[in-house]
């Protein structure tokens, strides 16, 4: 039975005991006068002739022992672990697998909270996941940036395989531009190889007039035969991979970061954690747990010793883009974009319609009924 509500138990029990002492009336008159039970009168009777300190307060509830808590050097090696690389729960359970005595995931992430290296979360939603069969089918592209807290201004260019999530760049970069991710492409190609297609965001694609036409960086990859690809606008979740990789960075590698190093040693740190934790030891999920190193192998295709030209048929007519991105023919001015300024396109005439082509892709197909003097179609 419980105590009076309205008054303090420690003090309801004190008076309780002082009228047992006075002896007058009987246990359980005493009792039922401060409404409880004989059972719970002899408890407080039993402690208050015990020696101990404050006799009459609530004992916490809390057990003295617990058989099944995690061993003590199982708890510093998930807490070393996630201090060292940042990790979860369930990379830490994939690296720690096969020890004795170690928990689950949800006991790790426990140990985790316990010890204020995670906040609670909720239930983890389903994840629809979708990858190429092999590697180097399909790669993905993202710039990330500018990061904060280097005196200048630097961005990160991270190259993924789709198949196996290998991390085959992390570079350092003073710029976002298609000059720059061109750059450390070419490289990437001599020592991966090159694959079957890119997918990027829309930054990497045409800018500018340039209906049906190529970027700069496009155009490229075209005389490669690597296929461009490209992510519906304000729909982030089709480069899902890369922009992961990208909270990845934000998680594990940047807030362990010195990026008031020179640039030279934050580039080095980088290259360290891509090829020796990300690639060769981080469990990845997505493949069972395996690392990333595990499932990539290099491109059969290698790359060749330069850039190959862009060829025609014979007796095809070709004209020169020019600065805005357009072409001259028979005295109309056709536009194809300013990413292949420079570059020499195919002209053919078929069934009152001019096609133009850049080698094998087709740019643009212009109906004669569409071609205007004095303006650019």
């Amino acid at each position: 039975m419980p105590w009076n509500n309205l008054t303090n138990p420690t003090s309801q029990r004190a008076d309780f005991l002082e009228l047992l002492a006075q002896r007058n009336g009987s246990f359980t008159e005493a009792c039922r006068r401060f409404r409880i039970s004989r059972k719970t009168g002899y408890k407080w009777l039993g402690r208050a002739t015990a020696d101990q300190p404050h006799p009459l307060v609530d004992r916490s509830r809390r057990p003295h022992h617990c058989p099944r808590r995690t061993p003590s050097d199982i708890e510093a090696a998930i807490l070393r672990i996630h201090d060292a690389y940042g990790w979860g729960a369930r990379k830490i359970h994939a690296y720690l697998a096969g020890r004795p005595g170690l928990p689950g995931s949800r006991t790790i992430q426990e140990v985790l909270r316990r010890h204020d290296r995670v906040a609670a979360r909720g239930p983890a939603a389903q994840v629809q996941r979708f990858e190429r069969s092999t590697p180097n089918h399909l790669w993905q592209i993202d710039y990330k940036g500018p990061l904060d807290g280097l005196p200048q201004r630097r961005y990160l260019l991270t190259v993924l395989d789709d198949h196996s999530r290998y991390l085959l760049a992390l570079r350092l970069c003073p710029d976002q531009t298609m000059a720059t991710a061109w750059t450390a492409l070419w490289t990437l190609f001599g020592e991966a190889g090159l694959p079957e297609a890119i997918l990027s965001d829309n930054g990497f694609g045409p800018r500018g007039a340039s209906v049906g036409g190529l970027s700069w960086l496009e155009a490229r990859l075209l005389r490669l035969r690597i296929e461009s690809i490209h992510g519906r606008a304000y729909h982030p979740q089709t480069q899902g991979k890369v922009e992961r990789l990208h909270g990845t960075l934000e998680q594990e590698v940047l807030p362990r970061l010195d990026l008031q190093r020179p640039a030279a040693e934050v580039a080095e740190a980088l290259r360290e954690w891509r090829c020796e934790v990300y690639n060769k030891i981080r469990p990845h999920e997505a493949l069972g747990n395996d690392p990333p190193a595990s499932r990539w192998y290099q491109s059969e295709r290698p790359r060749p010793v330069r850039l190959p030209p862009i060829s025609y048929p014979a007796g095809m007519q070709t004209r020169k883009v020019m600065q805005r991105g357009e072409i001259s023919w028979r005295g109309y001015e056709l536009m194809v974009g300013s990413g292949l300024t420079g570059q020499y396109v195919g002209v053919s005439e078929r069934d009152n319609t001019v096609v133009l082509c850049y080698g094998p892709r087709v740019l643009r197909r212009i109906s004669f009924d569409q071609l205007r003097r004095g303006r650019i179609v």
